[in-house]
């Protein structure tokens, strides 16, 4: 007889449970089971079919039982949640806290995978008395609770311990001892417990080390949104100036995507920390990150002239290592500049590479249909309708020809009528001349100017950049299929002007996201492109311009809803 696979014992179980046969189902079960020693799916389905039988003793066994071949699996501590919640609503108080000790020797024997410990000492929590509990309760008794907690930081107990402290009132009365059990968490990896006890404890105390704890842990999370709810509550928090925050606030700000206050916290930073090395040293370490060379190499000298004034006398060899180190540091910054003007070149390379391919088929086309006419006049055959052909065709192709050249005519036109014109003006008139194609496609769009601003130079040029992105826009939107909105806001900063362009498009996929910028690249089908574009030009040609007006064009990657573009101007473009 052919044995019975993991599936054929799933589907007779459930067979036998839908037509109400729960006997012959835990029959099958535990031959499944037999079978299959090592599989955790049947002593799931043994626990929820005892249950159903009300053999709450055999159920809550047989998901002991499920929790020993999980593994590591932390996915399916969810099943053993579901069961726990049922089991305590129908047994007796006494009862699930005898439940609860078998888990707990279990854990203790080392029975489960240490992965889902935590998970289920939290579940465990509720259900079991601590008395030690009221230690966490004053700050009276700090030094008893921190020993207490420092005895068992080693066993499953600490977890029960932490989500008991959650359920615990905060209040000025233990605000020491949560922020002791705060980096307690974290040093466990526990960060969204430890993130909800610093949000208690902010509550009722802002000193600078919770709110740098706060945002130290939402950067471990990878997930800002617990800062982001505090700093709209308390604004000041970003103008603050200690080094502790700022620190934080520079991987803040890096993860949003606001470089303009991250390097605004970087002088900060260099400002708050000019007498010490360490903290020039940490700002040393930052420009590196975000290849900001000739800072780095300003900070370099800024170290060595502390390290004179301080006495802080070296070894030859350690001299030697240090300037060593900087004369790498400017090699690379020079390889770096270097490597912006290769690139540049082979911008430059790919774009003639496309020129030539685009126009060598028109061309090509052209020359081989003069090359039939010529030899069909040669042989004396009627070419009256072929040259009316012939003609149509070159037409066609020079019309082509044409409207490549245009497009990219705003990159390489000398002619320039220099002015200086308002942005949200210009804005809103490229939005009109599209006013028919946005209301046949129902989108609708607004231009911010809360921060409206003028620049100096072409405004034909200027146009250009937004036919572009909003051409780019109706057909993203168009794909995606969505009630259309385009918006455009304008800020001022310190040292520049911010254009944000956004869409609820179709966006850009993270795979292309490196490539939008250059010329040729596209994702369009030219011949169904209303935009009269999908050569891959529009946003190279919008690069372009950008540059022409001494900004840079970034993709925010961040963006989940659509496109969103950041055009970022340098206030000396203002200047004529």
């Amino acid at each position: 007889m052919k044995k019975m696979t993991k599936f054929d014992y799933s589907e007779k179980i459930s067979e036998m449970r839908c037509l109400g046969r729960i006997d012959d189902a835990i029959e099958i079960a535990l031959q499944a089971k037999e079978c299959y020693p090592e599989e955790n799916i049947f002593e799931k389905l043994l626990g929820d079919l005892y249950f159903q039988k009300k053999h709450y003793t055999w159920a809550g066994a047989a998901y002991i039982c499920f929790l020993r071949k999980v593994g590591n699996r932390i996915q399916y501590i969810k099943h053993f949640a579901h069961f726990l919640q049922n089991y305590s609503k129908v047994v007796e108080r006494k009862m699930i806290a005898e439940y609860c000790q078998k888990i707990e020797k279990c854990m203790e024997r080392g029975e489960f995978d240490k992965a889902i410990v935590p998970s289920i000492s939290g579940m465990l929590a509720r259900y079991i008395d601590f008395p030690y509990i009221k230690l966490f309760q004053d700050d009276n008794n700090f030094k008893m609770a921190i020993e207490y907690l420092r005895g068992i930081e080693n066993s499953y107990k600490i977890y029960i311990l932490y989500y008991q402290i959650l359920s615990l009132e905060h209040s000025e009365k233990n605000v020491r001892i949560d922020k002791y059990v705060v980096s307690s968490m974290e040093k466990r990896e526990q960060y969204r417990e430890a993130l909800q006890l610093i949000e208690a404890v902010l509550i009722y105390d802002k000193d600078q080390v919770a709110i740098r704890t706060l945002f130290r842990i939402c950067r471990k999370l990878g997930d800002y949104t617990s800062a982001e709810y505090y700093i709209i509550k308390h604004p000041e928090v970003k103008k603050q100036e200690n080094f502790n925050i700022l620190y934080e606030l520079v991987f803040y700000f890096s993860k949003i995507g606001d470089i303009d206050e991250r390097n605004e916290t970087l002088r900060k930073i260099e400002r708050c920390g000019n007498n010490s090395i360490p903290i020039m040293r940490t700002l040393y370490n930052f420009y590196l990150q975000f290849g900001m060379l000739d800072k780095a190499v300003e900070v370099t000298n800024k170290i060595t002239a502390l390290e004179q004034k301080n006495n802080n006398k070296k070894s030859d060899r350690e001299e030697q290592e240090d300037a060593a180190a900087l004369a790498l540091l400017i090699v690379i910054k020079e390889m770096y500049e270097e490597l912006e003007h290769s690139r540049k070149l082979i911008s430059m390379s790919e774009l003639l590479k496309g020129f030539s391919h685009e126009l060598g088929q028109p061309i090509t086309n052209i020359r081989y249909g003069i090359q039939l006419y010529q030899m069909k006049m040669e042989r004396g055959i009627n070419t009256e309708v072929e040259l009316k052909e012939l003609f149509d065709d070159i037409l066609s192709q020079t019309f082509r020809i044409r409207n490549l050249l245009s497009r990219f005519s705003p990159v390489v036109n000398e002619k320039e009528n220099m002015t200086e014109f308002n942005v949200a003006k210009e804005i809103n008139d490229v939005f009109k001349e599209f006013m028919p194609r946005l209301k046949k496609e129902d989108i609708a769009w607004t231009v911010e100017r809360n921060n409206d601003f003028t620049l100096y130079g072409d405004k034909v040029k200027f146009h250009q950049i937004f036919y572009n992105l909003i051409g780019n826009s109706i057909y993203a939107i168009q794909e995606k299929k969505v009630e259309g909105k385009i918006n455009v806001c304008l800020e001022k900063t310190e040292n520049s002007y911010r254009i944000i362009f956004e869409d609820n498009g179709a966006g850009v996929a993270p795979e292309y996201a490196d490539k939008i910028f250059e010329p040729f690249f596209t994702t369009k089908d030219h011949l169904s492109n209303e935009n009269g574009g999908g050569e891959g030009l529009g946003l190279y040609i919008v690069w372009n311009i950008v540059q022409m007006f001494h900004g840079n064009i970034k993709l925010d990657r961040q963006s989940k809803n659509g496109a969103r573009f950041i055009i970022e101007m340098l206030k000396k473009s203002d200047v004529k």
